[in-house]
Formats: structure tokens, sequence, C-alpha cells
């Protein structure tokens, strides 16, 4: 079984995050439980230098949901610079990530 992460670049994303997490939570459990990902598999929400509270967000979410991790970078350097910072971060401890 394959250890999946979800990466999702993030910005000024106060407030949708909420029901993000919600929807990617329901979306790797489903996978977990029906033995396409690995346990060890995360969702990682990239803070792609936010001015909101995003990143406060995303601490928090990673404080109480274990399929959530989190990536905080200094200064908005754009999406794909974000989800390239997520997936370099992701290929060392997972199999595969998108």
């Amino acid at each position: 079984m394959s250890t999946v992460y979800l990466v999702v670049p993030c910005y000024n994303e106060e407030a949708v995050l909420p029901e993000t997490v919600k929807q990617l939570t329901l979306k790797l459990r489903s996978m977990i439980d029906s033995g396409r990902a690995d346990e060890n598999s995360r969702f990682l929400l990239v803070d792609d230098g936010s001015k909101d509270k995003t990143w406060e967000l995303i601490a928090g979410f990673c404080r109480e949901n274990p399929l959530c991790s989190g990536l905080k970078l200094a200064h908005n350097r754009g999406h794909q610079n974000a989800l390239l910072a997520g997936l370099m971060t992701a290929r060392t401890v997972c199999d595969c990530a998108f």
C-alpha cells in the first residue's frame, strides 16, 4: 500500500479553509479505510505568504487533525512555487504526491 500526500497551495484562504480541510479529511480517510492509501498518508497545506489568518488556521488544523500537515512559505511566490515547495517537501515521506 502507498503513502499518498495531497499537496494544496493556500493563499488568503481563511474563509474557505475549514470546508477544504473537512472535504480533504473525508476523501483521505475514505482512501485509507478502503485500502487505497496507507495510514501515513496526509494532505499538506502550503501557506504561500498569506496576509490573513490562513497560517493560524493551518497550524490549528495540524494540531487537531492527524491527517493534516502544514508548510509556511516566508513570502508569496505564486501557487506554482507553493505547489513545488509542497511536492519537494512531501517527496521524502511518501510514495506518491499530487
